[in-house]
């Protein structure tokens, strides 16, 4: 009997599906899906029909990207933040790090990823040009650049403060500081160093 052939079909299917995920590869589907299978089955049920609840209803707000189940977002539609300050992440986990400081008052846009040329991801591929419209319209004081502090993090800050500078020449241009660990990424800092690094932007 071939090695493929221990494994029960809906394990295998399930597995080869989990690995479709981004940063999912064989280990961590694998880890996923034996610890999903050791919750009891109702609880295991509550699992894989928030997740498909989720799925269904999640999408990118029409003004910033970041994930909501309305057309806006909470924080775009938060007539108290200010769109004069917009603060650009790579995903929308990482503007959900930064709100949770509850110090941050402007709002948020979600490149939707970032620069990586081996990767074949060019600015063309990210919502960029949503973010100069934003600019312009809601006349912006400061763009803070908040992208992960590894190689395409910096790639993608330096590229959107040049082409912010050569086009909007009054509008401040900031980079949370260098306080973080490089190759590390926001969602999983801890809250105080983010904190730190966010007021002293540069």
């Amino acid at each position: 009997m071939a090695f493929e052939d221990v494994f029960p079909e809906p394990l295998k299917k399930a597995l080869e599906n989990i690995t479709r995920i981004p940063t999912y590869g064989e280990r961590g589907a694998n880890r996923l899906l034996y610890n999903l299978l050791k919750l009891e089955p109702q609880e295991r049920r509550e699992v894989v029909e928030s997740i498909l609840d989720a799925v269904e209803k999640l999408r990118p707000c029409r003004e910033c990207f970041l994930v909501t189940d309305g057309d806006l977002c909470r924080i775009c539609s938060d007539p108290k933040r200010s769109k004069r300050f917009i603060c650009v992440v790579e995903e929308s986990q990482d503007a959900y790090a930064v709100e949770r400081l509850e110090r941050y008052k402007g709002v948020y846009h979600v490149l939707q990823g970032r620069i990586a040329p081996l990767e074949g991801i060019s600015p063309q591929d990210l919502t960029i040009d949503r973010l100069l419209e934003r600019i312009e319209k809601n006349r912006v004081k400061e763009v803070i650049i908040a992208t992960n502090p590894n190689a395409e993090g910096e790639a993608t800050a330096n590229y959107l403060i040049r082409l912010i500078g050569d086009r909007f020449k009054n509008v401040k241009t900031s980079r949370i500081s260098y306080g973080l660990q490089f190759g590390s990424l926001l969602e999983f800092v801890d809250e105080l160093s983010l904190e730190k690094s966010f007021e002293n932007r540069k």
